[in-house]
């Protein structure tokens, strides 16, 4: 229940403390919100405390009843609405000051000593008056408001501001060519009523000190605010955006003058609201923020990057990871690149790098079912940072399939790099040593003990064995299949083949063409 707040004024305690009992002001919808033993108190008080109703003495030192009633007629002389009724407490002599107060605007007077059956029935009367005018006034300013709100309306849909007529002395759009109006734009098509009320019921507490308009579409919520104070209505959003957790995502355009500003400040807020994809988690966006928001280039290098991925989840390097898919952050994230676009470059790096741990490592099970359950959830995502975590999630599942629980465990790694590296030149033990953060003559003596070979045969083999491959079936030259094995060296090739297989790589091809004749 709203009460209607009392001030009671008179410089005798013993009649203001009788005022406070003598009626029961809660059953009248009342109660008293302060008391003054003095007319500057009075004053002071019924401005800081705005009551609805002040029953004010007429004799009271400082100033009396007629002074206060005519200085705080002028105090609320822009604003009349403001202005509480004052009911006069005068006595027989005191009659012609209260003839005076009653033509101040004073609502009426009672005699002293009060009698409490004529107080209740002029305080009801006083009261019933100041709601009775409260709904008039608030009908008018409903009214008043739906015709700015109509107009707003008609300037956003035509594109054409028209004439104000009548609404030129209005609060929003008073001297409007030489202000400010900025558009804030909420995406409420995903919100239940409750979560909207909730919105409406913040902008009112936070921006009250504004002059705006809220108006509802089908999916945004908008408000313009007539303000050329570019910081303190960032400041107020900061707070209503803290407030609403990032349920919806906030727009926010710059000021723009004039009524044309308007539809400009509209325009740009709902420019602004095409990045909700990658600017969700943000408590609001600003064409400013955007500006200085770095992006990335059009052209991403996917297979670059699949490969240095690769190369982490061979060698179980989760620190690197961690770089690359920091570095991927970066390339992916382009707020001028469609979503879908987006979409495609992120679940086509998933794909290629999961087609090529299969093809180069086919005794792992890569679940299947991990990795494409989550394509469909990227697809749906609504935000970049959901669809990056989705990404990270899959590189994890990469990585730990190649993560190994065993005493031997480095050399298990080591193994399984080699098997699928040993065409490069550089592949040597001091660099695999560095690679898997280990001495690299412990890891020979590993390596040895665990395969019963030494790691130059382990790779001569490897390589050898390749080469027979590309004998029989291609028509390449031995120096051509001796750099793609991994020998720079076609000498050092030449000794190499001869010595696992007892035949010059010519020979070799030879002896087996004619074996098969």
């Amino acid at each position: 229940m709203d009460f209607f707040n009392v001030l009671i004024a008179d410089d005798e305690e013993n009649i203001r403390n009788g005022l406070k009992c003598i009626i029961d002001w809660e059953k009248l919808g009342c109660r008293i919100c302060g008391e003054a033993a003095n007319g500057k108190d009075a004053i002071s008080q019924i401005i800081d405390l705005r009551p609805d109703l002040v029953i004010l003495d007429i004799k009271m030192p400082g100033f009396n009843g007629i002074e206060v009633l005519s200085q705080v007629r002028t105090y609320f002389s822009s604003d009349p609405s403001q202005m509480p009724a004052v009911l006069i407490l005068s006595g027989y002599s005191d009659f012609d000051y209260a003839q005076k107060t009653m033509n101040l605007g004073a609502a009426g007077y009672l005699l002293k000593p009060v009698n409490e059956v004529e107080l209740e029935k002029k305080v009801t009367e006083i009261i019933h008056k100041i709601s009775e005018n409260r709904k008039l006034s608030e009908s008018s300013k409903n009214a008043v408001q739906l015709q700015v709100r109509d107009f707003i309306v008609r300037i956003l849909q035509t594109g054409v501001v028209g004439e104000l007529s009548g609404l030129k002395e209005t609060k929003f759009f008073s001297d409007c060519n030489n202000v400010d109006y900025t558009c804030i734009l909420f995406d409420i098509s995903k919100c239940d009523s409750v979560t909207e009320n909730s919105i409406k019921d913040n902008i009112e507490n936070i921006f009250s000190f504004f002059t705006f308009q809220t108006l509802s579409f089908s999916s945004y919520l908008a408000i313009f605010i007539k303000s050329s104070n570019e910081p303190a209505i960032s400041n107020c959003l900061e707070r209503l955006s803290k407030n609403l957790e990032n349920k919806v995502f906030v727009t926010k355009s710059h000021g723009n003058s004039g009524l044309e500003g308007i539809l400009s400040s509209y325009k740009q807020a709902v420019e602004l609201q095409k990045y909700k994809f990658y600017f969700s988690r943000k408590s609001y966006l600003s064409s400013e923020i955007l500006e200085a928001t770095e992006k990335s280039d059009d052209f991403i290098d996917i297979s670059s990057f699949v490969d240095q991925l690769l190369f982490c989840i061979e060698t179980y390097d989760k620190v690197k990871l961690e770089e690359i898919e920091a570095e991927l952050n970066k390339a992916f994230f382009n707020y001028e690149m469609a979503e879908t676009v987006v979409k495609k470059n992120i679940i086509s790096c998933i794909v290629e790098l999961r087609n090529k741990i299969i093809a180069k490592y086919p005794e792992r099970e890569i679940s299947d079912g991990e990795t494409f359950e989550i394509i469909p959830k990227i697809l749906d995502a609504i935000s970049y940072e959901s669809v990056f975590i989705y990404f990270k999630n899959v590189l994890n599942n990469f990585i730990e399939n190649f993560n190994f629980n065993t005493a031997d465990s480095v050399i298990i790694k080591v193994i399984s790099y080699i098997k699928n590296n040993y065409t490069s030149p550089d592949i040597r033990l001091e660099n695999l040593g560095d690679l898997f953060n280990c001495n690299s003559a412990y890891l020979g003596k590993k390596f040895k003990k665990y395969t019963g070979k030494q790691f130059n045969t382990f790779l001569d083999e490897l390589r050898i064995e390749d080469a027979k491959e590309k004998l029989l079936h291609s028509d390449l030259k031995v120096y051509q299949i001796s750099k793609l094995v991994g020998y720079s060296n076609t000498d050092y090739f030449f000794m190499k083949f001869k010595k696992c297989t007892g035949l010059t790589p010519k020979e070799y091809k030879k002896g087996i063409e004619e074996g098969k004749n």
